[in-house]
């Protein structure tokens, strides 16, 4: 996604990506909850098109890993989804470039 970044034309920044690490890496900014619901949005709808076979069969996945809080429903979509958010945030921690690398030391 690189249309209507919020941190401005002259941040340096050049998709959506580069604005979630620096948010992550750095301090959230006002837009923050937009982009977290942007992220949700997008998991949820690639989750929901993942055959039921498949989703049960991550959902079995996380809960022999321990990714699960123990009370977790049988089967929750909203398990696998919240797991897959929490790594592209984990993701965007460790994730640097130029650009992010930039924008961070001016902050």
């Amino acid at each position: 996604m690189r249309d209507g970044l919020q941190s401005g034309e002259d941040s340096g920044l050049a998709s959506a990506w580069d604005e979630i690490c620096v948010q992550v890496q750095g301090e959230h900014s006002v837009f923050w909850d937009a982009f977290d619901k942007t992220v949700r949005d997008l998991v949820t709808r690639e989750v929901e098109t993942l055959p039921t076979p498949v989703a049960r069969a991550l959902w079995d996945w996380l809960d022999n890993t321990g990714e699960l809080p123990a009370d977790a429903d049988r089967y929750c979509a909203d398990d696998v989804t919240e797991y897959f958010v929490r790594e592209i945030y984990k993701t965007a921690d460790e994730w640097s470039n130029r650009r992010i690398r930039a924008f961070l030391e001016r902050e």
